[in-house]
């Protein structure tokens, strides 16, 4: 009895303290929101500078995501991620908001790794000066290259005397897995069609250096995103040739602040609170701010963004943007993945909304499951039986998002989206020398057939090996006939500029792939008049859930938004999850060849 009353009284106090740690995490998620949230309206007053630092993750859109509260749950600490969509709206209300009278950016590496959501941002910012307005960034240093081409396209730029400019040109390194394997005694067979040689997924393990077709597709297409961003660059900052910026990027001679200055690419070198000050009086100088009583302040973009409110309304008729942005998953995604249950049901449903005259899908993937992207494919070809649906291609649309993209009635990308890839792939790891050699471990098996057991500590037979080699072969042909059909090509075409290869947007113009360069806004342009609306609100889907939904969930043990960003929080627990997300699947695979970081 006494042993017994001891383990109700533990069992009951660890409900406690489970109970109270819960109360602690909502009490601190709620002060949070409480805190962020205006408590009344933001007052803009007359002569600002909208002041935007850039230090967030950026997204297609903004996300409502456990991940915005930080580690401390009494902190009140609030890390936001920027949404794409809504920072183009927010600088294009400053354009024409007459208290607001130039943009200063604070630069310092970007949180995205692709070039397309900077190219966005950067022509937002374009767009923004055409008002006469002017933009001005200042820099510790420019650690990220992306920050830099963002920074290039303003009127002033400031570099800390003592920072520095990464400049380098692209490269792109791949890690390979086949020695790590073999020290282990992990076999792993690779299973492709027979011409997808440009397909280098699977090769990353068994293999232990690049193929010629990935070493050929990979200085392609980082040779057209250079270009276009190089040539960018120098068109904005005056530079006379593009040979010689292209030598000083070889040597590295852009590095030393000195010299960035000298050649043009940053206007002064100067600590950030001197800047503000001469931004100030630069400001004053512009619009003759001569009066003792007036006065030039700064507003923070949060603040700013605040004061917007909701950046789209509905109306009678609307157009809608449907999200696809992450890997591409059976089952049910989220903010940071593409499930195909999610994705199909918004599909259907703005194809079966009378009020929504158009859809635009927004494609950020780097493909994935093909039984996946099959179903949203198909759910495509239905709805743009309906409507128009136009794709809006971001950093990257490639192989299994590539497939959803290829049927729309219309395709819209940038010069430097990676897209293409349009292969399968599967793997056959096994395990069981490496379980027996290294633990001690074997196994035995009793079947009825001679192919009854499947695992990854069963060699399979030769049988088995063609049976699934058959089925990469008929993924592959449905791959390129769905591309056929979508892009209005011959078939015979399509394999011979698939096989896997990945193109840059500028090849995928020329080769029929895509219809026509530009970024969300662009597509929407062509869904409004595609659907002859002359007004039209905008609906978002898929629908996000909100943050008690999101920590309801992840204490009853299903993964959230919060735990798919910790996972990619840095290049070493990306590749981890990676990994982890191709050992758990069974299935033939359609995605981008491997993780690759600029």
């Amino acid at each position: 009895m006494k042993t017994f009353l001891k383990f109700m009284f533990a069992s009951c106090l660890g409900c406690f303290i489970s109970s109270m740690l819960v109360l602690f995490v909502l009490i601190g998620i709620f002060s949070s929101i409480s805190v962020s949230s205006p408590s009344e309206d933001v007052i803009l007053e007359d002569n600002s500078i909208l002041s935007i630092k850039l230090d967030s993750p950026i997204y297609d859109r903004e996300i409502e995501d456990l991940s915005t509260f930080s580690g401390n749950v009494f902190s009140n600490e609030i890390i936001t991620p920027i949404g794409l969509t809504e920072f183009i709206e927010v600088i294009n209300k400053a354009k024409i908001d007459e208290n607001i009278k130039a943009i200063y950016l604070e630069l310092s590496l970007l949180q995205t790794n692709g070039w397309a959501t900077v190219e966005e941002m950067r022509q937002a910012l374009a767009d923004f000066k055409t008002s006469g307005k002017k933009v001005y960034v200042y820099s510790d240093m420019f650690a990220t290259q992306n920050a830099y081409y963002l920074a290039s396209i303003a009127d002033m730029i400031f570099l800390n005397p003592v920072g520095n400019l990464s400049l380098t040109g692209l490269g792109a390194e791949v890690m390979y897995y086949k020695d790590l394997f073999d020290k282990f005694d992990i076999d792993v067979e690779l299973i492709r069609p027979k011409n997808n040689f440009y397909k280098s997924a699977g090769e990353t393990f068994v293999s232990n250096k690049m193929s010629s077709e990935n070493r050929e597709q990979i200085k392609s297409y980082i040779s057209d995103i250079w270009d276009y961003v190089a040539n960018n660059i120098v068109e904005s900052r005056n530079i006379n040739n593009i040979d010689t910026f292209n030598n000083r990027v070889s040597r590295l001679e852009y590095f030393l602040p000195q010299q960035a200055l000298k050649d043009g690419l940053v206007d002064t070198l100067a600590f950030k609170t001197d800047v503000e000050q001469i931004i100030i009086n630069e400001i004053k100088k512009q619009y003759s701010i001569n009066s003792p009583d007036s006065k030039v302040s700064f507003i923070k973009y949060k603040k700013y963004r605040e004061s917007i409110g909701e950046i789209f309304t509905k109306q009678k008729d609307n157009i809608a943007i449907i999200y696809a942005y992450g890997d591409v998953n059976q089952g049910k995604g989220s903010a940071l993945s593409i499930g195909s249950e999610t994705l199909v049901k918004s599909i259907k449903k703005a194809t079966d909304d009378e009020r929504i005259k158009a859809i635009v899908l927004r494609v950020n993937s780097p493909g994935g499951d093909a039984i996946a992207s099959e179903l949203i494919t198909n759910e495509i070809i239905k709805a743009k039986k309906q409507k128009p649906v136009i794709v809006s291609m971001g950093d990257v649309a490639a192989s299994a998002g590539y497939e959803m993209s290829s049927n729309a009635s219309y395709i819209v990308a940038s010069p430097i989206t990676i897209t293409g890839s349009i292969g399968v792939f599967g793997i056959m790891p096994n395990v069981e020398r490496a379980l027996k050699n290294n633990l001690g471990l074997t196994f035995d098996t009793v079947k009825t057939h001679d192919n009854a057991v499947f695992s990854l500590t069963t060699h399979q037979s030769s049988q088995a090996k063609n049976v699934l080699q058959q089925n990469v072969e008929n993924f592959y042909d449905n791959f390129i006939t769905r591309v056929a059909q979508g892009r209005k090509l011959e078939k015979t075409y399509v394999d011979s500029i698939a096989r896997g290869r990945v193109w840059s947007g500028v090849d995928a113009k020329e080769l029929g792939l895509i219809d026509e360069f530009g970024g969300l806004y662009k597509a929407i342009s062509i869904a409004t008049q595609k659907a002859g609306l002359q007004s039209y609100g905008i609906v978002t889907y898929p629908k996000q859930k909100d943050i008690l939904t999101q920590l309801m969930e992840s204490l009853n043990g299903e993964e959230s938004e919060l735990q798919e960003l910790m996972k990619q929080e840095n290049f070493s627990k990306q590749l981890m999850y990676k990994l982890n997300k191709l050992s758990e699947k069974q299935r033939v695979q359609a995605r981008i060849p491997y993780l690759i970081k600029f």
